[in-house]
């Protein structure tokens, strides 16, 4: 649990931290030879370690914001 300044609120409010996965290229190929692809791209590079975003989420409003901090690799 995170305490940040929601700017929809306009108060100091918990936030709830959660990490998705960056959009691929092969994320628009709905086949299964693109869906087998994402997976051996994701697998090989460790994009399921290293390609995420990190949302915060307001708990009072549900107003969520990305805020990656910090340099990829860092």
């Amino acid at each position: 649990m995170v305490v940040r300044y929601c700017e929809c609120c306009k108060t100091e409010t918990d936030h709830r931290e959660t990490l998705e996965r960056k959009p691929s290229s092969y994320d628009t190929k709905k086949s299964i030879y693109g869906r087998l692809m994402l997976l051996i791209h994701e697998f090989i590079n460790g994009g399921h370690y290293y390609n995420m975003n990190r949302y915060l989420t307001c708990k009072a409003c549900g107003h969520k914001i990305l805020e990656n901090m910090g340099n990829e690799f860092e």
